[in-house]
């Protein structure tokens, strides 16, 4: 199995990798996608540009076979849809089963997303409910729509960390090798990423 796992990764830091690492243990799936959203429907634009979310992306997984990166999204014009992007995924590579890798603020907002219904009929999903966050249950996945026989309710221990917070201590110049792989950290560095805009004259 195929598990896809989407959003800005605005960085990607260390809680992204260590929840991965934990659902393809606990599944036994061969291989996680990532796939990061040019333009996401429900969420403030990436700070960062594409092409500096995927190299950090593509950086941040190369030491682990399990993992890769899609530009798929980032090369399709305009707002990143996931139904799209399953339905491109099944076109270029029809073979695996896959499922769609959320977050239990995630799937809660799935009434929100586009074509919500399609998707729905068709993906497998796997719902994390990650350690120091709200969970949600199986019970509420189904009243939401999810289809009882191919959505998966994980728990997982996820490091305190986010991309917001990433983001702050970097424009506060405040450290943040803790937070996420060395080799973003770099790639940040280099390209003065989330810094605070120099005042104007």
């Amino acid at each position: 199995m195929q598990v896809v796992f989407g959003g800005t990764f605005d960085p990607v830091h260390n809680g992204h990798l260590r929840v991965l690492e934990q659902v393809l243990d606990q599944t036994g799936a061969g291989h996680a996608l990532l796939v990061p959203a040019a333009a996401p429907n429900l969420r403030p634009a990436p700070v960062a540009p594409p092409a500096a979310r995927l190299e950090m992306l593509e950086t941040a997984v190369a030491g682990d076979p399990r993992l890769a990166v899609s530009d798929l999204e980032l090369r399709r014009p305009g707002v990143s849809y996931t139904i799209d992007t399953l339905g491109a995924l099944e076109e270029l590579d029809p073979g695996p089963d896959r499922a769609i890798l959320l977050g239990a603020d995630a799937a809660r907002s799935i009434p929100r997303w586009d074509r919500a219904a399609e998707l729905l009929r068709r993906a497998d999903f796997i719902v994390i409910n990650r350690s120091g966050c709200p969970g949600v249950s199986l019970g509420e996945l189904l009243a939401l729509g999810f289809p009882a026989e191919r959505t998966t309710v994980l728990a997982v221990s996820s490091p305190p960390v986010s991309a917001r917070e990433v983001r702050r201590r970097v424009s506060a110049g405040e450290r943040i090798d803790q937070l996420v792989p060395e080799a973003v950290r770099r790639i940040i560095e280099r390209d003065g990423l989330y810094r605070k805009p120099a005042p104007r004259a």
